[in-house]
């Protein structure tokens, strides 16, 4: 069985150390089934800026960690599979590198599993 998927578009402007972040869609992602969410860079206003490995959170926090990750060779796309509809919200900050190596984390989107 294949999953299904939904594709952010991430536009990330750093003016004098300080991010922005803006997705499109915007808003809580929200699944009922096996689902890839795959984030992608778009119209960074940094060169060289890439993803590096998210920060992810559980609610409630003895929720199963289910949620694996990849990321593209190029580092400009992040898919996250969300392997299970169990009930829970996850927290997900997006980490980017910029090419001077200084990192930045994203507010959270949040992954939001319903019946």
């Amino acid at each position: 069985m294949s999953n299904s998927s939904k594709n952010i578009t991430v536009t990330v402007t750093i003016v004098e150390g300080v991010p922005t972040f803006s997705y499109a869609p915007d808003g809580p992602i929200i699944v009922t089934e096996s689902t890839d969410v795959i984030f992608t860079l778009s119209n960074t206003s940094h060169p060289a800026v890439s993803f590096k490995e998210p920060l992810i959170s559980y609610v409630p926090v003895d929720a199963s960690r289910n949620i694996t990750l990849s990321l593209s060779a190029d580092e400009q796309s992040l898919t996250l599979r969300d392997t299970d509809i169990d009930k829970e919200v996850i927290g997900v900050q997006l980490v980017i590198k910029d090419a001077y190596r200084n990192t930045y984390a994203s507010p959270d989107p949040q992954i939001i599993n319903r019946d």
